[in-house]
C-alpha cells in the first residue's frame, strides 16, 4: 500500500541521514520477534500501536503519529462502517485518538493540516512534512515499449472514492468520439469492484477504447511501465497529491489531476463531467499549455523534516 511505501521510503532515508531506524510490519512480523523493538527512544505509528508492544517498552513512550488517511475518507469509513453491527471499525474516532495522545502529529498535506489544527487543543500543533520520494529511482525507469494510444492514458489509483477511476469512465467515451486513436490503461481495478465497474464501461462503450484490469507491479516494474505511457490520470479529489502521481511526473509521464495538485502538469476542475471530458479533450490534442509543477521533495529532505520533530519531541 502507498502508507506502507512511505513508511519504508522514510525509514530507509532516516538510515542514510544516520538516524538508527528500524520498520516493524506487526501486521505479517510475529509478535516473538518484537522484542528488538522495544528500545527506541521514539515510535513512528503510521496506523496503530500494539499494546502488547507498549507492555516491553525499555524507555518512555515517545510516539510521533503519521496521519496518512484523507480526513474525508476517515468520515466516509466512520459513516459505512457504523452500520455493520458490534464491534465495527471506527476510523474517526481512532485519528482523533491518535491527535490526542501522541507526542507529535505530523502530515504530509497543508490542507489536511489546516482542518486537523482546527480540531486540534490549542497547545497542539500540527507538523506538516514533506512527502519524500527516491528521485533517482523513479527517474531511472526505461521504457520497455510504448503503451497502445496516440495518446496512451493511464491511471492505476487505489479504487475507493477519494480518486477510483469512476470520472474517467463516464469522460471517456466522450474523449474517445473526439481521439479515436486514444487508449486508456486503467489498471489496479480490484477484482471484487469488476460487477460494478464492467457494466459502467460497457455499457457507455469506455472499455471499447480502454484496456481495464486488475493488474499491478512491482515498484521496481511500475517505473518501467510509467516511463511507457503519455498522460497519466490522477484523480485525487480536493487536489491533493499523492505517491501514484508523482511517481508518474518522475517516470516522465505528463500528470492530470484535479485542480489544486502541486506536482501536476494539467488540471482539471472538479464538477460536471462532461465539461471534465472537454478538458481532457483539449489537453490530449495538445491545446492547453501544461503547467510547471512545484518540484517533488527528496526521501531526504522528508527524513530530515522528521528528525527535527523527533528532536523536539525528546
Amino acid at each position: 500500500s502507498g502508507m506502507h511505501s512511505v513508511a519504508k521510503t522514510l525509514q530507509a532515508a532516516e538510515c542514510k541521514i544516520g538516524l538508527e531506524s528500524r520498520l516493524l510490519n506487526v501486521q505479517e512480523t510475529p509478535s516473538d520477534k518484537w522484542d528488538e523493538y522495544a528500545e527506541c527512544d521514539i515510535y513512528v505509528t503510521h496506523t496503530h500501536f500494539p499494546n502488547e508492544l507498549k507492555k516491553r517498552l525499555t524507555k518512555p513512550y515517545k510516539t510521533v503519529f503519521v496521519s496518512h488517511g484523507t480526513i474525508e475518507y476517515i468520515v466516509h469509513s466512520a459513516v459505512t462502517e457504523s452500520g455493520r453491527g458490534y464491534g465495527h471499525g471506527d476510523s474517526l474516532q481512532l485519528w482523533m485518538h491518535w491527535m490526542r495522545t501522541s507526542d507529535a502529529v505530523v502530515t504530509f498535506w497543508s490542507r489536511h493540516q489546516a482542518i486537523m489544527q482546527s480540531m486540534a487543543d490549542k497547545n497542539t500543533k500540527i507538523h506538516l512534512a514533506p512527502l519524500g520520494l527516491e528521485l533517482d529511482f523513479w527517474r531511472a525507469g526505461k521504457s520497455k515499449g510504448k503503451f497502445a494510444g496516440n495518446p496512451s492514458v493511464m491511471t492505476a489509483e487505489n479504487s475507493h472514492f477519494m480518486k477510483w477511476a469512476y470520472d474517467i469512465f463516464i469522460c471517456w467515451p466522450w474523449v474517445y468520439k473526439e481521439i479515436p486513436h486514444a487508449c486508456l490503461h486503467a489498471t489496479y481495478v480490484p477484482q471484487d469492484q469488476h460487477r460494478i465497474w464492467f457494466p459502467i464501461v460497457d455499457r457507455n462503450s469506455t472499455a471499447y477504447g480502454a484496456h481495464i484490469s486488475s493488474v499491478t507491479w512491482p515498484h521496481d516494474e511500475l517505473r518501467h511501465i510509467l516511463n511507457s505511457i503519455d498522460f497519466y490520470w490522477n484523480g485525487v479529489r480536493y487536489g491533493d497529491a499523492n505517491r501514484m502521481g508523482m511517481e508518474a511526473n518522475l517516470c516522465g509521464a505528463k500528470v492530470i489531476s484535479y485542480r489544486g495538485s502541486p506536482h501536476s502538469h494539467y488540471w482539471i476542475q472538479e464538477g460536471d463531467q462532461r465539461d471534465m471530458a472537454q478538458s481532457f479533450i483539449q489537453i490530449l490534442k495538445g491545446e492547453v499549455e501544461p503547467r510547471i509543477p512545484d518540484p517533488i521533495p527528496s526521501d531526504i529532505e522528508m527524513a530530515e523534516s522528521f528528525k527535527t520533530i523527533y528532536e523536539s519531541v525528546v
